[in-house]
């Protein structure tokens, strides 16, 4: 560097951003919307909680976590013991995701001692077995001891460790309660976030404010009456009559059974009825049952054309491939029937009536059985 050259600037300490309530920053959602911070900052809190005090943290982002969790169950004060890196963190703030006001109103001192000096119930957590006759609680007990302490006027403070070693024996012995987190012994370690997230929950989950927030209940609306249902159902049976859905014939009874016990467990409202029927009637008249009617339209022309030819040049009204006596319609008719005439799982039966009407059933076929079918008969 030149003799004349000037030094470098030292590098400022970060600062976290100033609190900014102008309703710019979106922070949480609400039953219409996102909230900006002044009405979050408007809105009723959950009452009282105790304080949380991270011992020794290392890491800012576990912090900023921290910072959030508590945000998000009520919790506002936080006492930080000389965490190792940097304070303030722009980690933390990072990590918090706009929840902020916990890192902004953060105690932070140098000693555990000072920590607690105006608390008066201290439970600390532990993740390790201790040999100390000392009472060993859930989190459960630990937060209805810690409301029982509140409403008897005690300042309670739940201390957390450091992420590599926990609490300090010092801090362990001096706690009127160690509580420890159920879980798996094959990997025991929770990360200090969400320690601190677990025991916030459970303290909101007992709290009067444990369920949606005013304005995000749903609605729940009666069910349909038994009328619009019987009608509904009627509806949905006979749209299934018309597609042959019903096969074998003799199960119909069964099938519709199960299908009206399904119908009722679900407890339809009108609105729901209203639109299933609105989906049946678009199953019935929409573009798919368009192109079907086309499309058996263009076979029955096609059948009356060839029936036509035969008749003409009389020829045999049939090309059979296979004969045997079906019993459609109203009686047995002599019929001879073709199979694949239009594709594998169709056929047609031709027949003439008594009075020498020429006509052609369109068969549907379920394992080489009459699954149904229609008449068309032709003009002479």
């Amino acid at each position: 560097m030149r003799k004349d050259a000037e030094p470098a600037p030292a590098p400022t300490a970060w600062a976290p951003p100033k609190p900014v309530f102008d309703g710019s920053r979106p922070v949480g959602v609400g039953p219409n919307g996102p909230l900006s911070k002044a009405e979050q900052a408007a809105l009723p809190g959950w009452g009282a909680a105790p304080a949380i005090c991270l011992v020794h943290p290392q890491m800012g982002e576990n912090i900023g976590a921290t910072a959030r969790a508590m945000a998000n169950f009520g919790f506002s004060e936080l006492i930080l013991v000389k965490p190792r890196d940097v304070w303030p963190n722009p980690k933390a703030w990072a990590l918090a995701s706009g929840a902020e006001w916990p890192l902004e109103s953060a105690q932070v001192v140098e000693t555990a001692e000072e920590a607690l000096a105006e608390k008066t119930f201290v439970i600390a957590t532990t993740g390790t077995p201790r040999q100390l006759d000392k009472p060993l609680i859930g989190p459960r007990e630990a937060v209805a001891r810690m409301r029982e302490a509140m409403a008897a006027g005690e300042k309670p403070v739940i201390l957390f460790g450091s992420e590599r070693s926990g609490l300090d024996n010092d801090l362990i012995i001096g706690a009127d309660l160690l509580v420890t987190f159920p879980v798996d012994g094959r990997f025991p370690s929770l990360n200090l976030a969400q320690s601190v997230a677990c025991f916030c929950y459970e303290w909101a989950s007992g709290s009067e404010a444990n369920g949606p927030p005013p304005g995000w209940t749903i609605e729940e609306k009666p069910t349909a009456p038994r009328e619009a249902f019987e009608s509904f159902f009627e509806h949905w049976v006979a749209d299934l009559d018309e597609t042959r859905f019903f096969w074998p014939e003799d199960r119909k009874g069964t099938m519709v059974e199960t299908m009206r016990n399904a119908f009722v467990r679900g407890r339809f409202t009108m609105n729901e009825i209203s639109l299933i029927r609105g989906a049946l009637r678009s199953l019935a008249g929409g573009p798919r049952r368009r192109a079907l009617e086309t499309d058996a339209a263009a076979q029955r022309a096609k059948l009356e054309a060839w029936v036509k030819a035969r008749r003409d040049n009389d020829q045999s009204s049939c090309l059979a491939l296979q004969t045997e006596t079906a019993k459609i319609g109203q009686g047995p008719l002599q019929a001879s029937y073709v199979r694949s005439v239009f594709d594998a799982d169709d056929g047609v039966v031709i027949v003439r009536d008594a009075e020498g009407q020429l006509g052609a059933w369109m068969v549907k076929l379920y394992q080489g059985r009459i699954k149904a079918a229609t008449y068309q008969a032709f003009a002479a």
